[in-house]
């Protein structure tokens, strides 16, 4: 009998009647696709697939069509700066050395705080189309993610927040990512508080969790006599936005001089695509067209 993965999917739900918020995430299928862009070490690949977690609930959460959120982490650890993008249930993610590798923890576990590092800042930078985007920063406080995500939250955005981020990863192939977010909404009770307390615990593992059972059965199971009603759910899934069009505009940002060089050195450029490894040629006739539009441009100026 074939297994059929389940889909990749974000569950809103509200607790005692809107006492308390949850998003509640399965991305397998996102992180294995991410994984066959960038071939990722073990580690690499758990950081990243929590990074995509984490960025999703927040874009899930804005409430523009356009609206994205993007959401860098710069710690000191031998990955280097990593960034993902979110737009809706939509997701792209990059890091400067996602083939570095670390030793494993003592217990077994990928240690994903000395990949990260445990120095360094998280910056989320949320563009809803006003002039100037939102942007918020916390330090790191571990590198795992999930502490660094509920600092942001608690910090920046004065919620409290409970974040769980897991991946289960076997040579290279995530078998298992998502995450959990549950933020006490004002108003909410001190026995609300103190259940939601005592129920964190259940959220350690949540990657065998999720590769185990359903999200909904899931719900049901943690958050049982806490009247848990899901407000909507949403298909995620990893995609980027890049085009020929935005490589062009930026290789014409460079300017006359350096177009020029490029020209007379190698007659052509190759610009590819952090998030999604796509490679674009423009070869000689494209590149005397940028030069030739940029001409125009500056003697539109004079």
């Amino acid at each position: 009998m074939s297994f059929i993965q389940p889909k990749d999917e974000m569950l809103h739900l509200t607790l005692m009647n809107g006492q308390a918020r949850v998003l509640f995430c399965r991305t397998t299928r996102l992180s294995q696709e991410m994984a066959r862009i960038h071939i990722p070490s073990d580690t690499a690949c758990a950081a990243l697939s929590r990074l995509m977690s984490g960025t999703l609930m927040l874009s899930v959460m804005m409430k523009g069509e356009n609206d994205s959120v993007t959401v860098t982490v710069a710690g000191d650890g031998p990955i280097g700066k990593m960034t993902a993008v979110g737009r809706g249930g939509e997701v792209k993610v990059t890091a400067e050395y996602p083939q570095q590798e670390v030793p494993r923890r003592a217990d077994g576990h990928l240690d994903v705080g000395a990949l990260v590092g445990r120095t360094g800042r998280m910056s989320v930078v949320k563009d809803i189309g006003l002039k100037e985007p939102y942007i918020g920063q916390v330090n790191l406080v571990s590198g795992e993610l999930g502490e660094d995500f509920a600092q942001y939250y608690t910090a920046s955005e004065q919620t409290p927040s409970l974040v769980a981020l897991g991946a289960r990863v076997s040579d290279g192939l995530p078998l298992s990512t998502g995450g959990i977010l549950v933020q006490a909404m004002p108003g909410c009770e001190e026995e609300t508080l103190n259940q939601l307390e005592l129920r964190s615990m259940l959220f350690a593992d949540i990657s065998r969790e999720l590769a185990e059972n359903d999200l909904m059965d899931l719900v049901n199971a943690w958050f049982d006599g806490l009247a848990p009603r899901l407000e909507s759910r949403q298909e995620l899934r990893y995609r980027c936005d890049c085009s020929r069009e935005r490589m062009e505009r930026a290789l014409a940002a460079l300017g006359r001089a350096e177009l020029e060089d490029i020209l007379n050195t190698d007659g052509y450029a190759t610009l590819t695509c952090h998030f999604c490894r796509t490679a674009r040629v423009f070869d000689e006739n494209d590149l005397r067209r940028l030069l030739s539009r940029e001409a125009h441009a500056d003697a539109g100026q004079e």
